[in-house]
């Protein structure tokens, strides 16, 4: 069975991959699947040094993610740039995976319906929060309210991404309620067993 993840920034996506890992699952965590190719894919970083320059390198020749969000997420032409220097290979890893034939393979997209992935998936799931606990959670992150805005605003709203979502896993509880909620879906699914 193949389980795409989607949810908002800030809603918990990561938490709930984490839940179905442990609880047997094959999950490809996407976020760090970039980190990946960011910190150690020559091509990947020759690309964006050829593309951004030396800005986006911090003094010991690591890619400050900070200053690279700062730029992509200012400006549309930089950000699809990126994308699509990385959301290829994240793409074909994911695939690959896929391809193993897991009992429950769970890949966490954020951009699962954006870029239309939904039909590659058996179901698929939308991790949401109130608006308010998604902002506070991310203002705790140490974004600032433009910093939040403009990363949103690259994203369908929370509430279209619900819509879309075959089901919903509500995340403005603690993480036993999170748990609890995709033990429920994973008995329902019965792809692992118990």
């Amino acid at each position: 069975m193949k389980i795409g993840l989607t949810g908002g920034i800030g809603c918990g996506k990561t938490t709930a991959l984490a839940h179905f890992r442990e609880r047997g699952a094959v999950v490809f965590d996407t976020d760090a699947c970039v980190r990946g190719l960011l910190e150690g894919d020559p091509a990947v970083r020759a690309s964006l040094r050829e593309q951004f320059g030396e800005e986006i390198f911090t003094s010991d020749g690591m890619i400050d993610r900070p200053e690279l969000a700062r730029i992509v997420f200012g400006n549309s032409s930089k950000l699809e740039a990126l994308e699509s220097l990385l959301h290829p290979r994240v793409r074909a890893a994911w695939q690959q995976e896929s391809d193993q034939d897991h009992p429950c393979f769970v890949v966490e997209i954020p951009l699962l319906f954006e870029k239309s992935l939904e039909s590659l998936f058996d179901v698929t799931v939308c991790v949401a929060v109130h608006p308010e606990t998604q902002r506070n959670r991310l203002r705790a992150r140490g974004l600032e309210e433009m910093q939040i805005d403009l990363r949103q605003a690259r994203q369908w709203p929370l509430a279209r991404k619900m819509e879309a979502a075959d089901h919903i896993i509500w995340n403005d509880g603690d993480e036993a309620h999170l748990r609890a909620q995709i033990d429920h879906l994973l008995e329902q699914w019965k792809c692992l067993s118990a």
